[in-house]
């Protein structure tokens, strides 16, 4: 994806108007490869204090959907949030935005791009964004459905250790 197109996805005109929920969201559900590099020029005038809010109020929305029988993918999620998380400091130089850049890309290939989940009934292969929401509107419409997220939580982060400036946060 080219950057006029993803600045039209994300509703902006330049970095600086990144700044809503509905930007960041944007950014993390569109099903199109999105180069890293453009991925951190859109962060690179982000506010960070509002960027944590929207990365928390996505995560917190994803977590609070999983279902129950799903622990392996809320502690998957969970670890990318962490990470993520921990990379928005209250200042964020050029270095942070790299890394932020680096995570966020991860995370967007492991939950919209790949197909690493099964749909059990009719073996369609999703991605998490598409597996998510088929579980929403099952919920929604009392419909059973059966997702098998076995690639999603073996092609996860590579640990689910936590970065050491969040022990520091922690411990501080």
């Amino acid at each position: 994806m080219d950057r006029d197109r993803l600045f039209e996805k994300l509703d902006i005109e330049s970095p600086e108007e990144f700044r809503f929920y509905e930007n960041f969201d944007a950014l993390i559900e569109e099903e199109e490869h999105i180069e890293e590099e453009l991925i951190k020029e859109v962060l690179s005038h982000a506010d960070a204090e509002l960027l944590s809010d929207h990365v928390d109020s996505f995560f917190e929305s994803f977590l609070g959907n999983i279902p129950d029988d799903e622990t392996e993918l809320y502690i998957i999620v969970d670890s990318f949030k962490r990470n993520i998380s921990a990379l928005v400091p209250e200042e964020m130089n050029d270095e942070d935005v790299s890394e932020l850049a680096k995570d966020i890309y991860k995370f967007r290939n492991w939950y919209a791009i790949e197909h690493n989940a099964k749909d059990e009934k009719n073996g369609e292969e999703l991605s998490v964004r598409d597996a998510r929401y088929e579980i929403a509107a099952a919920r929604l419409l009392g419909d059973e459905v059966s997702i098998d997220f076995g690639r999603a939580i073996t092609s996860g982060p590579d640990s689910y250790g936590i970065r050491i400036s969040e022990l520091a946060a922690i411990e501080g």
